[in-house]
């Protein structure tokens, strides 16, 4: 019997129904098919922050006895780097330079203590003719002063012989030229007596500056005793302080610079390298003895009380999900269900890797989001360090048909 005509429009009709559903039913596991596999498989773990250590200088490794998953000592060393190959030559110039510069204060040090030498021995011959200078003044005067007595003694008697010869010229007894013959005598013996006087005030008045260190000469100048090589020892004993103070100024300034060459040569070859103490050391990026120049990567470290877990979610999913939600967290091997909050999310254009973390969810895949859960709290529930655990993670806020609205944009 033929099928009729409105048998097959039934017929046509149920497989347009059929496949319509079918359809629907594969674009709906498509579309919760991360949500599903999310909540299914344990494809989230727990990680931390990776964070590298790089070399300092340049030189060759020598880690110390740290095994990778050890907890890094109170002192944070992990490795030491040393260069001795490094060169010397700034350290040499440096010392070159003290030791001259320390020579050259010494010798400037002699000169003004030789210049200082011939200024005392100056001095003391300066003495030596000023006693004598104050000795002949005081002769001088002594002698002077006896002469002007004896003149003055003289010009009373020849001044008395005069009167008479003058009264006996008078009285025409006497022979007027001898009369005038002695006013002359009398004449020259007073002028010789304000001569006398005059270089007696003079070698007054020289006197008494002599005994303050004034030497007058009888020109009016100092004698060259006085004078001598006063003023150029002066001039020389001071350019000798100047030259000394710029040289000790230059031996400081050298002294500093050589205890700084010989710190940057210390820093440059010999250098720890450090992370904070109680860290674990997760890798080691090179071989202990190798050569590394300065930047490279030495050891990878984390912190396993900041911990986290990644979560791979789907875009649809991770748009509802907020800073601070809960989610329940259970470790692979573990029934224990515990609590996480959310630190952060980002979109499946914007992942963190390998590079960031120091562990990845085993489930991420190109194309999927994530969410970083706040695991810290639990850090010392576990008696080694739990980074690398699976995990299996639940929103309990987030529903299958919230996944499907997000998806339909409903």
């Amino acid at each position: 019997m033929s099928d009729t005509p409105s048998s097959t429009r039934k017929r046509s009709a149920r497989w347009i129904y059929l496949t319509g559903v079918l359809v629907f039913f594969i674009y709906a596991l498509w579309m919760i098919g991360p949500y599903l596999r999310s909540i299914v498989v344990r494809d989230a773990a727990v990680t931390a922050w990776a964070n590298t250590v790089t070399s300092p200088i340049d030189g060759k490794v020598e880690f110390l006895p740290l095994r990778v998953g050890d907890l890094v000592g109170l002192d944070g060393v992990v490795a030491r780097i040393k260069n001795d190959h490094i060169s010397r030559k700034s350290l040499s110039d440096a010392q070159v330079k003290l030791d001259y510069t320390g020579a050259r204060v010494e010798e400037l040090r002699n000169f003004l203590a030789d210049i200082k030498e011939l200024d005392r021995g100056r001095a003391d011959l300066k003495s030596q003719y000023a006693t004598v200078f104050r000795a002949q003044l005081d002769a001088r005067i002594a002698n002077l002063g006896r002469e002007i007595e004896a003149t003055e003694r003289q010009l009373v008697l020849i001044r008395k012989i005069a009167a008479r010869k003058q009264k006996l010229a008078q009285s025409g007894t006497g022979s007027k030229d001898a009369a005038d013959e002695t006013m002359l005598r009398v004449a020259e013996l007073e002028r010789k007596l304000a001569e006398l006087k005059t270089q007696l005030a003079s070698a007054q008045v020289r006197r008494q500056p002599a005994d303050r260190g004034v030497f007058i000469s009888l020109s009016g100048d100092d004698p060259d005793w006085v004078r001598g090589t006063r003023i150029e020892l002066k001039l020389q004993k001071k350019q000798a302080r100047l030259d000394l103070k710029k040289a000790q100024a230059e031996y400081k300034l050298a002294e500093t610079r050589i205890a700084d060459q010989k710190q940057d040569l210390n820093r440059r070859s010999r250098a720890d390298i450090i992370v904070p103490p109680g860290s674990v050391i997760w890798s080691q990026r090179v071989a202990s003895g190798a050569a590394v120049v300065s930047g490279n990567p030495i050891a990878e470290w984390l912190s396993c009380d900041e911990l986290m877990i990644d979560v791979p979610v789907s875009d649809a999913e991770v748009s509802l999900i907020k800073p601070a939600m809960v989610a329940e967290v259970i470790l692979e091997g573990d029934n224990v269900v515990r609590l996480a909050k959310v630190l952060m999310t980002r979109g499946s254009a914007s992942t963190l890797g390998r590079e960031d973390l120091a562990a990845v969810a085993k489930g991420r895949h190109e194309g999927g989001a994530q969410v970083l859960l706040d695991f810290s709290h639990e850090a010392r529930n576990f008696e080694t360090c739990p980074v690398g655990r699976a995990a299996y993670v639940d929103f309990p806020g987030i529903g299958l048909i919230d996944v499907i609205r997000a998806r339909l944009r409903l």
